[in-house]
């Protein structure tokens, strides 16, 4: 999906290249339940939803005009596989996921990558994006500490073409580190 297909504020959105490779990472064809923490404009949330009518798709976002923008958005696809949850993560979830996106953490990363651990099915996935370094290598430390297994990490840098005067430039947007892995198959509970 193209990013001015969604209705926008000044929430953050998970850019459209970054959502491709975040959402092939999460792998949920066959997938059953999919969490967006800090789900923003909902951009992930809506284009999986939309990807996978038969994926039921939970936003998890604390923000008044996120929240908003996730309705207003749900609305304007049609979608009927979203629910919201307005709340800071982790919150009480009854069911358990086949993948877990974290586009935002607060202040909770440490409570989030341990709840996402037990909120996985054995083999889930866990898809996480930063663009500041430190938490990249805290959500390494972490993943390690819970023994998330397959750990994958690209760091996707990516500039588009923009107007400078008369001529044309590639505009460089910040450096995304996407970090991919997996709860272990035998890992059920520790």
């Amino acid at each position: 999906m193209k990013n001015d297909e969604f209705i926008r504020g000044k929430v953050p959105i998970t850019k459209e290249e970054v959502r491709a490779i975040s959402l092939n990472k999460l792998n949920l064809k066959k997938a059953k339940t999919f969490i967006d923490v800090g789900a923003g404009t909902g951009s992930v949330s809506i284009e999986a939803a939309r990807t996978y009518d038969n994926l039921n798709v939970i936003a998890i976002e604390r923000n008044d005009e996120a929240i908003d923008l996730i309705n207003k958005n749900i609305e304007k696809f049609n979608l009927s596989n979203i629910k919201v949850i307005q709340a800071y993560a982790p919150v009480e979830i009854k069911e358990k996921a086949d993948g877990i996106f974290l586009g935002g953490t607060g202040d909770n990363l440490e409570e989030i990558i341990k709840w996402s651990k037990d909120l996985l099915i054995p083999g889930g996935r866990l898809v996480a994006n930063f663009i500041l370094i430190d938490n990249f290598y805290d959500t390494m430390n972490l993943l390690k500490k819970y023994n998330f297994e397959n750990v994958d990490v690209s760091l996707l840098n990516i500039s588009k073409l923009d107007k400078l005067g008369a001529r044309d430039y590639f505009k460089p947007h910040n450096p995304i580190y996407i970090i991919s892995c997996e709860k272990g198959e035998e890992d059920e509970h520790e």
